[in-house]
């Protein structure tokens, strides 16, 4: 149900921790290993508690936050909350990466540098710094993936650089319209692992985002 495709692309100095579930918020952060979480995702069985959710994430996370993506998804009875995570295990330390003029008011970092990637939290198609939804599914796809480019280019990358991405919509957004961005983004024969899915809501009334994780053929600067 929540079994996202486990970053099967990370090398040895990455742990991938699969979907604790919880009835309470606090309870799975409670849950996550100690150590230095480069990315979560947070399923809801509600969205409505994105601002609570919120309020006891942050406080797990005082000083650099992972990249985060939340979605609304359906849950077992009575649990209110599912949360994965991606530590690094290796001895750098983590520096985290935000877009120049990005205003950004939930607890995360837009991006996670470790030596060799970069992990992207949840892109939505949706104004950053407005609070405003494009009208059209079209333009929301379009918002998404540009706001990736400026991602990507903060960190001196390009799309071409992506190894793995999960992209989430609502039924707003035709699945159809959906793969042909896709492809007209990262060309007909993309060299990165895409997973597609349908979720009930996504947080801050958006109808599509992504999260993914990038490849550095050299160390960041």
């Amino acid at each position: 149900m929540i079994q996202i495709l486990a970053l099967t692309l990370l090398a040895a100095d990455f742990q991938y921790v699969p979907a604790i579930e919880c009835e309470e918020f606090k309870a799975c952060m409670d849950q996550l290993p100690k150590g230095k979480i480069v990315a979560t995702t947070v399923f809801l069985a509600k969205i409505e508690d994105y601002a609570a959710m919120n309020k006891v994430y942050e406080s797990y996370f005082p000083g650099l936050k992972p990249a985060r993506n939340t979605v609304a998804v359906k849950l077992p009875k009575g649990i209110r909350m599912a949360i994965n995570a991606t530590l690094y295990t290796g001895p750098a330390e983590l520096r985290g990466l935000t877009p120049p003029n990005t205003t950004n008011i939930v607890p995360i970092t837009p991006g996670i540098l470790t030596p060799d990637r970069l992990f992207i939290a949840g892109i939505l198609g949706r104004d950053s710094n407005s609070g405003q939804i494009p009208e059209t599914p079209q333009a929301q796809i379009d918002m998404c993936f540009n706001r990736l480019t400026r991602v990507l280019a903060t960190a001196n990358l390009t799309p071409n650089a992506m190894l793995q991405a999960t992209l989430y919509h609502s039924s707003a957004i035709p699945l159809t319209l959906i793969e042909k961005s896709l492809k007209d983004y990262f060309g007909s024969q993309p060299t990165i692992s895409i997973t597609i899915l349908e979720v009930p809501a996504l947080a801050l009334g958006a109808n599509i985002g992504l999260n993914g994780v990038a490849l550095f053929l050299h160390t960041p600067v």
